[in-house]
């Protein structure tokens, strides 16, 4: 754990002369760019709160007779105003987001590596189905979302929501399947089967189905695949179409490099699939993850940045961690 806050530390620095050189100047004009979200975001908070004041007033005093909320027709007109008031206020937040990502986060990841970055993309609803890691979904929802080469190899990393849509007795909702963030790294080989991560169950292991793939035109079902490291059994299950090609995968040296991934994300659930020549890393977690600046904070500060590097480091150092640049018989 030393040697990991040392690396950090170490990177942190750099970093803070990086941005001293490239981008102190550019979150310096933000500043100018936050004040008119900010303005008008007070601007409407003040008229809603007025107009919500005025409307409560004149149902005290008797203007609007109680009699209005006996009609569907109310909570209609009542529904309608909070979703534009939760529109109106959420505007600014969503505008200052996507203008200062834009104008600020490939200099950034260029401090990393060669990277682009596009705000809104998801990870190609091919690669997901691939994977065999995700539940039914009929929703996908990107917010961050970059590519390039980190030390020779080839990584897409993306922020993004899986939903799919559920009926209840007041109508539908949009139920969560995944909301995370998505790596994707190219392998320096092709895997001849799949094999996947999940996290145990526990005592409900029996309860887990094992899941089918499909390996060129024919659908395959995986079986558990048994491993002798004890810890990682514990908090993993795999599943395999090739058992053989999933020990020679999952050694104990990698399992441990997973483990160790999975500290350095606080812990989160994590899941993983090899299939074709990709590894994908799904991990949830409910923090918005790569925001550099907020609407309420002026741009000066630069203790959010210190936050987005760290998570810069936990997601590039999964190559360091699992040894992916190198050819060593993963």
């Amino acid at each position: 754990m030393r040697k990991v806050n040392k690396e950090l530390a170490d990177l942190q620095e750099k970093f803070r002369v990086f941005y001293n050189e490239n981008l102190g100047e550019k979150f310096a004009g933000l500043e100018t760019i936050r004040v008119k979200h900010l303005r008008f975001f007070w601007k409407w908070l003040f008229i809603f709160g007025f107009i919500s004041i005025a409307f409560i007033y004149f149902c005290v005093i008797g203007v609007i007779p109680s009699s209005f909320f006996d009609h569907d027709i109310s909570a209609w007109i009542i529904f309608l105003y909070l979703a534009v008031v939760f529109m109106v206020l959420h505007e600014p937040f969503a505008d200052y987001k996507a203008e200062t990502k834009n104008m600020t986060m490939d200099k950034i990841l260029n401090f990393f590596g060669n990277f682009t970055y596009h705000g809104g993309r998801c990870t190609p609803s091919e690669d997901i189905d691939k994977s065999v890691l995700f539940g039914y979904y009929d929703k996908q929802t990107g917010d961050d979302f970059f590519t390039g080469k980190y030390k020779d190899v080839k990584i897409q990393v993306s922020e993004e929501r899986l939903t799919r849509r559920v009926k209840t007795k007041n109508g539908y909702r949009d139920a969560l399947v995944f909301g995370g963030i998505i790596i994707v790294l190219e392998m320096n080989k092709k895997f001849l089967g799949q094999t996947i991560v999940r996290k145990d169950w526990g005592i409900f292991n029996f309860l887990m189905m094992a899941p089918s793939c499909r390996i060129g035109q024919q659908s395959v079902k995986m079986s558990r695949v048994q491993l002798e490291d004890s810890v990682f059994e514990k908090q993993f299950e795999v599943f395999s179409t090739d058992q053989i090609e999933a020990r020679y995968l999952l050694t104990t040296a990698f399992m441990e490099r997973i483990l160790e991934v999975k500290r350095r994300f606080h812990g989160k659930k994590i899941r993983l699939s090899f299939f074709g020549s990709k590894l994908m890393i799904a991990m949830e977690t409910s923090q918005d993850m790569f925001e550099t600046t907020s609407l309420f904070t002026t741009t000066a500060r630069y203790g959010r940045m210190r936050e987005v590097v760290n998570q810069f480091y936990a997601i590039f150092s999964t190559i360091d961690v699992l040894k992916l640049n190198q050819h060593l018989g993963l």
